[in-house]
């Protein structure tokens, strides 16, 4: 990448990172005026006047405006949005904030795969209701240590997943389109053998952006493949899963239950049937955020911006082509 040869620099910040990491922005470079609108409007006015975005929403129309636009850095690790809102096709690099979320994400799943373990959900539902429930949860209990957790996506997230599981004495197997092998899987493969590897798992974690590959990767025939007693997990991207085979396999005891942090559609309507199923954990998209996070992905913008003023390779630079 070659440097940019500029004597002003606007970074238009959507993200509300805080006082202090907006100083450490702007403290890269004298030349750069970090720019913060946090809400809608305020954010696509300024976007004209913008070289730099950095935000975690980003409109199409402040897109469309921003006809100076050089580099965007995303405070997700998803970034279908936005290049739904028109990057695609145009000469402006993407990053994404990959490395930011998989502590926060992974121990989201930990507790879910837990919760199943222990009987906390069940416990927590009778709770309120001064409900009885020792029996049914002391006969339902299983420990995850000597289990096999099947980690589909093995980036920042799926890799934390995998590390953490492996200290419980879970087995990991491990899905990836790369051909790099992880540290902390038992075993690896590629995604055109992921059928065969879901009759293995006690547990199938997604751990997945949302591509034309990605979706609808867990149909009728992938939940079938499940043993009865195994638990699916998603804290990617709600499309990943079928919504009607996911709802048949639950209801039917095609597998045990499944922890949700994403659904398609998104937000769940309020009349879905998945609110009250008992085998199921709806942690309503919340598995990203930590109050850490601010300073993470700041972290990577911040690294990113010493980078983009030097002409040096961007981290985490998105192929629009591939969508991660």
């Amino acid at each position: 990448m070659t440097a940019p040869s500029l004597e002003r620099l606007v970074v238009l910040v959507g993200e509300d990172v805080g006082p202090a990491n907006l100083a450490r922005i702007g403290a890269v470079d004298p030349r750069l005026e970090v720019v913060f609108c946090p809400d809608v409007d305020s954010f696509v006015a300024a976007a004209p006047r913008a070289d730099v975005i950095f935000t975690k929403r980003l409109p199409a129309a402040a897109v469309a405006a921003a006809g100076r636009l050089r580099w965007v850095q995303a405070g997700t690790a998803g970034v279908e949005g936005m290049l739904a809102a028109g990057l695609r096709g145009r000469d402006v690099v993407l990053t994404n904030a990959s490395g930011a979320h998989g502590v926060p994400m992974a121990e989201v799943v930990l507790a879910m795969m837990l919760a199943f373990a222990t009987g906390l959900h069940t416990l927590l539902r009778a709770q309120p209701e001064h409900r009885r429930v020792r029996d049914a949860v002391v006969g339902a209990k299983f420990e995850l240590d000597g289990q096999t957790l099947l980690v589909v996506g093995l980036g920042d997230i799926g890799g934390t997943l995998a590390r953490k599981a492996r200290l419980l004495g879970m087995r990991v197997i491990g899905v990836r389109r790369g051909t790099s092998p992880s540290p902390d899987v038992d075993e690896q493969h590629r995604p055109d053998v992921l059928r065969d590897l879901l009759p293995r798992a006690d547990h199938v974690a997604l751990c997945l952006p949302l591509t034309g590959e990605t979706r609808g990767i867990i149909g009728e025939a992938e939940l079938r493949a499940m043993r009865p007693t195994a638990f699916i997990y998603n804290v990617g991207r709600g499309a990943s899963i079928d919504a009607d085979a996911l709802l048949r396999a639950l209801r039917e005891g095609w597998i045990a239950g499944a922890g949700l942090d994403v659904t398609d559609p998104e937000p769940l309507p309020a009349d879905s049937p998945l609110w009250d199923l008992p085998n199921v954990i709806l942690s309503q998209h919340t598995s990203g955020s930590s109050p850490r996070n601010a300073d993470r992905i700041t972290d990577i913008m911040v690294d990113n911006m010493s980078r983009y003023l030097q002409g040096a390779p961007l981290r985490n630079r998105i192929d629009p082509a591939r969508g991660y």
